[in-house]
């Protein structure tokens, strides 16, 4: 599967708060008929056993990043998760980002954590 178009936002998280941020991303175009649209996550260095989980704002679950193997330090690396066509909404999209785990309770995760969230969207025929 290659990209068909990448959309333009890429958005870092900030600060520590008690509470998950939400980040509403845009599609480029609306979805055309073949085509799906992708979150793509880029994570840097996380602790053991942690990981983030991903919801629309309303609360549908889209999927959790759970990295295995990374060594303590580096970067765990981009993941995708498939979009369901009912969480965009005009076009939008709105997340919600939260990094569980270690027994603590869950937390937005820092701009260090999470370095960037893209919406992309794909094309099946090529």
């Amino acid at each position: 599967m290659r990209p068909a178009v990448i959309a333009v936002a890429l958005l870092a998280l900030t600060g520590h708060a008690a509470s998950a941020q939400d980040l509403t991303l845009v599609l480029p175009h609306p979805l055309r008929t073949g085509e799906t649209a992708w979150l793509q996550v880029q994570l840097g260095p996380i602790g053991r056993g942690q990981e983030v989980d991903v919801t629309t704002a309303a609360g549908q679950e889209l999927g959790a990043i759970s990295p295995f193997g990374v060594r303590i330090g580096q970067d765990a690396g981009t993941y995708t998760l498939p979009l369901p066509t009912d969480a965009i909404r005009d076009g939008r999209v709105s997340v919600r980002l939260s990094l569980t785990g270690t027994g603590a309770a869950p937390r937005t995760p820092t701009a260090q954590e999470v370095l960037g969230v893209k919406l992309i969207v794909t094309s099946a025929a090529h």
